[in-house]
């Protein structure tokens, strides 16, 4: 089976010019959590470039992966992430829901979609009686159990012609695609499909990491084998555009080390354009995102990172003190492998996901134990991995019992807690 293939032009508007960003080098998947240590992980090079705007007019600009990996390697059984396992993400989700249910009003014929569903979370937050709720997820074949009767699960990836075999002329009126957006390899076709199924009075939401955001707190963690788009607003603007959507609404929030919502509606709805989206569009320009300033300064603070997080963690050591990880995660294997972190720096990850336990991590084989067999371990510190979740996490370790074990949160910058 073909692992990866690399990109020859920009995967949004064509351009060949690409211009190299970063390499991480070559890492195992990062979504993987092979069951023994002898188990072959598929691995693959990490590196970022980006569509070039130096000459060209009508190029986007579009920061992404050169290579894209398959997808049926990276998702179905083999995927780890649960969002009803973060309370964080639940509540976020359920904001979300109650967001969007501020300016559509459903009745009992409408349809909703949520697409990259994962466990149902977010479908779930929606009345059980006000619509027909719709979820599109290959990983659904691993979560069926979490989704109740009322809702339909796709075990598939999206697209439109799965959703009019099901439903006809049918449309939807919310469609919301979470944490996904950047995971597609034409993101452009996936825009037209959503405007295909997408009622004229109908609102699409799609969330994803805020690329400004992942240079300024150094969430290099978030390149993945996954991740294969790193937006900002100018692209989303340009391929809504193109296919004939406008921007009705803009959210920032700090979800997964920073990112930005993005409500649109059919440009013939009666949906007002927000009226700031040239001032954001400004911002980033002034920012000088079509340079290549931003990127080698990117550059320059990931290896800084490297050469820190690993004298970081000698001198502790140098000291006899015992660290374990926190959170078996696709961005902590990123850290991991790029920083050479293996089980002689922490012996075990302590994570919550009981379908992880007795795992390892890809490449660095470092084994996954319970939250409550870790802290039985009476290590001096804990290396947070899902560090973007820290309010979260040091309200939930305050609470437990015990000894009180110190925090590591790696980015943006080394802390203590």
């Amino acid at each position: 089976m073909v692992v990866y293939k690399e990109i020859e032009s920009c995967r949004i508007c064509g351009n060949q010019e690409l211009d190299l960003i970063l390499e991480l080098g070559i890492l195992p998947l990062t979504g993987f959590f092979p069951n023994t240590k002898i188990k072959d992980v598929p691995a693959g090079p990490l590196t970022l470039v980006k569509c070039s705007e130096s000459n060209l007019k009508n190029s986007c600009g579009l920061v992404q992966l050169k290579e894209s990996y398959n997808s049926e390697l990276m998702y179905g059984q083999n995927y780890g992430y649960q969002s009803g396992l973060n309370k964080s993400m639940v509540q976020h989700l359920q904001v979300k829901v109650n967001n969007i249910l501020d300016y559509v009003t459903l009745s009992s014929e409408d349809i909703v979609v949520d697409i990259g569903s994962n466990d149902g979370t977010l479908l779930k937050a929606y009345p059980k009686d006000k619509s027909s709720l719709v979820g599109f997820d290959p990983t659904g074949i691993k979560f069926k159990k979490f989704y109740p009767s009322h809702i339909t699960l796709f075990t598939d990836f999206f697209n439109s012609k799965t959703f009019k075999q099901k439903f006809g002329n049918k449309k939807a009126k919310i469609v919301t695609s979470i944490a996904m957006f950047y995971d597609l390899e034409d993101p452009l076709e996936f825009v037209r499909d959503v405007h295909d199924i997408l009622s004229d009075d109908g609102v699409w939401v799609l969330e994803q990491s805020y690329m400004p955001l992942m240079l300024k707190v150094n969430a290099f963690d978030t390149i993945c084998h996954e991740h294969l788009e790193y937006y900002r607003l100018k692209q989303i603007h340009w391929m809504m555009k193109k296919v004939g959507f406008k921007i009705i609404d803009i959210e920032f929030n700090n979800i997964n080390g920073g990112s930005f919502s993005v409500s649109v509606a059919k440009l013939e709805s009666s949906f007002t354009e927000m009226p700031t989206l040239e001032k954001f569009l400004l911002d980033e320009q002034n920012k000088g995102l079509n340079t290549k300033k931003p990127y080698d300064e990117f550059k320059n603070k990931v290896f800084e990172f490297k050469i820190k997080i690993r004298e970081f963690l000698n001198k502790i050591h140098a000291k006899k003190k015992v660290i374990l990880g926190y959170g078996a995660s696709t961005k902590g294997n990123v850290i991991l492998n790029f920083c050479g972190i293996t089980s002689k720096d922490i012996p075990y990850i302590a994570e919550v996901n009981s379908d992880k336990f007795g795992c390892y991590t890809p490449g660095t084989l470092i084994p996954i134990i319970s939250e409550n067999e870790a802290r039985k371990m009476n290590p001096d510190y804990f290396l947070v991995f899902p560090w973007h979740f820290k309010d979260f996490i040091l309200e939930k370790e305050q609470a437990s019992q015990g000894k009180k074990i110190q925090m590591i949160f790696p980015l943006p910058n080394i802390e203590i807690f």
